[in-house]
């Protein structure tokens, strides 16, 4: 969803500011009608439409040139003067391995963070942040209420089609306790300092505000655009000590991850780009039906000894420490 869509750019933006913050002093912006510029440190900040570019130097510097060492983003790019082919590779690509467990925990579990942010003091413009999701919709969406996803804003670390705010979530470029929810999937896997980003959402959510967080545990390597750990149902939980826990568990089930492995596998003799992809693609067709089989395994009390992926849902403590 666009940063608060229904609204014109500079109405939006204007709307957006008083949560902004400098993402290297944390100090308040101003905004002048062409950049932002920090009241503290002076840096400035453009602005593009109606999205900021509030990353710092050093921020900008690391993420830069990222997403071009992703293989499948550069094959796109190559396909890209043929919409045609796109089209095609879109149609034919075969499910994610854990597309049947995200339909069904996931969701639920957006449900419950739904309800948790029901529970909060009334706003009159609440914010709710979605970090590195990209455009929301279909899967990363679903158990949301309408009401939240027309307040929440995605963050990204470039400037892409339907991101709200550009920024790196180690400096999250918001003020102190003015989030009213986070929502972070399939993303700590990705960052240099995932302990470092924790303490950021801690920091610029509201007391009793919630967070829901996913992360793989047995799954492949994958760049987007970067790949750094996985984590355990017990390692992720202790990862979110700092705030109250409302549940955490599998979200991806043994058979999910047994999907991906098998998915995976053959396409790894084969060096060239295009013969790994269209074997992947075979595989994946092959293989998918298994990720089913987490509608029994996946409720068995061991299933995060092998899970693919696991979740915490929880919330900020309403004094603010825990």
């Amino acid at each position: 969803m666009p940063l608060l869509a229904d609204t014109e750019p500079s109405t939006a933006l204007s709307r957006l500011l008083p949560r902004l913050a400098c993402p290297s002093c944390r100090s308040s912006l101003t905004h002048d009608g062409e950049a932002l510029t920090c009241n503290g440190c002076r840096q400035r900040f453009r602005v593009d439409g109606s999205v900021p570019i509030l990353l710092a130097a050093e921020s900008a510097e690391m993420i830069d040139g990222f997403r071009d060492v992703a293989e499948n983003v550069k094959l796109r790019r190559a396909f890209g003067r043929s919409p045609a082919l796109l089209r095609l590779i879109d149609i034919i690509r075969p499910p994610h391995p854990f597309w049947y467990m995200r339909r069904k925990v996931s969701h639920a579990q957006r449900v419950a963070f739904t309800l948790l942010a029901e529970r909060q003091p009334a706003s009159d413009d609440p914010i709710y942040l979605d970090i590195g999701s990209g455009i929301l919709g279909g899967a990363n969406a679903s158990g949301l209420s309408s009401n939240i996803r027309r307040h929440t804003i995605p963050l990204e670390i470039a400037p892409t089609a339907g991101v709200g705010v550009v920024g790196d979530a180690h400096r999250l470029p918001f003020r102190d306790g003015s989030v009213d929810g986070l929502l972070i999937q399939g993303v700590l896997e990705h960052v240099l300092d995932p302990e470092q980003i924790v303490g950021e959402i801690f920091r610029v959510l509201k007391p009793g505000a919630p967070v829901f967080a996913e992360v793989p545990f047995i799954q492949h390597y994958h760049l987007d655009p970067v790949d750094f750990r996985r984590w355990t149902h017990y390692g992720f939980a202790h990862l979110f000590r700092q705030f109250v826990q409302e549940s955490a568990g599998v979200c991806a089930g043994p058979a999910s991850a047994l999907a991906d492995m098998l998915t995976e596998f053959p396409a790894l003799l084969f060096s060239s780009p295009a013969l790994y992809w269209g074997v992947k693609t075979v595989s994946g067709w092959v293989f998918a039906p298994l990720q089913f089989l987490d509608a029994i395994w996946s409720s068995a009390r061991r299933a995060h000894v092998m899970a693919g992926a696991v979740y915490f849902l929880g919330s900020k403590p309403r004094d603010g420490t825990l």
